[in-house]
């Protein structure tokens, strides 16, 4: 394939900040803006630690719409907003996100930091029904009119966050990481029903296409400048959710571009010892992962990667024949938990790639 010469405006770019160990919400933003850089994307932090209303799912619950949530022993009900209930939970999860974003405006603010692009991680679609469960004490995913109303829900809610979002710290640029832990459990019918003797039923595939459509399309509606799928994808579906997010990908020609989020390792297995067995701490083989990357790269989608040091990457991006000037529009993202070491690192790692691509491209 013929080289073309690196173009000015795409560089690599760190994509880290969440979720934090701890409870300490001010040095979790402190040391992300101070790692990641304007050039970057560094992502407004999570402390699950903190407790209840801090964890993923529920603040993911608490962005839902015409809904009712509160936290039981078994995780997050929703109910009608005729239910009963106190919404002391939601009013916990609400102020952990304006404490969150208070402590972002206030960092940049101190730092003489004006132009900080803004990431925000959310639960995808897929994920929140996964973690979800009705008033009887099941899994919102049992039930194919409340999975809509969910839906529905999360949808109206999570356009109009993002303007909160941009009103409150002055972003000029938010982006939004769709974050599907479950997707491949959703889609298998791998997640235990109440009783943890069965399993619930698979989600129709078109159903889950159409929620990842949805949303892509109603956050791009609401001015979103980038948008990163990351399925969590395992080498054994990868390819199947790859091949999902093409299919839910936003019609707009002017729409921003969404992102694949994946973790890479070596193109194949190390060579084995003397004991028949790979070397100790040898990186797993994911040949299905980079077929995915060669696939969006050529295109000419853009891909968000961890597991792999720059120049290891670029020694498979040369074998699986890909235009070296192709890379300099990665993010390199950290599996986590953040921590200012490995958000240092992120960061390095990523102005290492742009120089052995400039190298590369002499």
């Amino acid at each position: 394939m013929p080289e073309t010469a690196l173009p000015r405006t795409p560089r690599p770019r760190a994509l880290g900040g969440t979720p934090w160990r701890g409870a300490d919400a001010a040095e979790a933003v402190t040391i992300t803006l101070g790692e990641l850089t304007e050039r970057h994307r560094p992502v407004l932090p999570e402390l699950p630690d903190r407790g209840p209303g801090a964890d993923a799912a529920g603040r993911s619950a608490a962005l839902l719409t015409e809904l009712s949530v509160d936290l039981q022993p078994h995780g997050w009900r929703v109910s009608p907003p005729s239910a009963v209930s106190s919404g002391m939970d939601r009013r916990r999860a609400q102020s952990f996100w304006r404490e969150d974003l208070l402590r972002w405006t206030d960092t940049a603010g101190a730092e003489g930091l004006t132009a900080v692009p803004l990431a925000v991680r959310v639960l995808g679609p897929l994920s929140l029904l996964g973690s979800l469960w009705l008033p009887g004490g099941e899994r919102v995913l049992v039930d194919a009119g409340a999975r809509r109303d969910v839906v529905g829900s999360y949808r109206e809610g999570l356009a109009s966050a993002v303007d909160r979002w941009r009103a409150a710290t002055g972003a000029a640029q938010v982006g939004v990481v769709v974050d599907e832990p479950f997707a491949a459990a959703v889609l298998a019918g791998e997640l235990a029903t109440a009783s943890g003797y069965r399993t619930v039923r698979s989600m129709p595939r078109d159903e889950a296409r159409a929620a990842w459509r949805d949303t892509f399309e109603d956050l791009v509606g609401a001015g979103v400048d980038q948008l990163w799928l990351d399925p969590h994808a395992g080498e054994a579906v990868v390819v199947d959710l790859a091949l999902l997010a093409t299919e839910s990908l936003p019609h707009a020609d002017d729409a921003p571009p969404v992102r694949l989020s994946l973790s890479v390792g070596a193109l194949e297995a190390a060579a084995p010892g003397r004991d028949g067995r790979p070397p100790a701490g040898s990186p797993a083989a994911t040949p299905r992962a980079w077929d995915v990357v060669a696939g969006w790269i050529d295109a000419g989608r853009g891909l968000a990667l961890r597991g792999v040091r720059p120049a290891e990457l670029l020694r498979t991006w040369d074998r699986l024949g890909l235009d070296p000037a192709l890379a300099a529009g990665l993010d390199l993202a950290d599996a986590g938990p953040a921590t200012a070491a490995g958000l240092r690192r992120l960061r390095q790692d990523a102005e290492e790639l742009e120089a052995r691509v400039r190298e590369l491209l002499g």
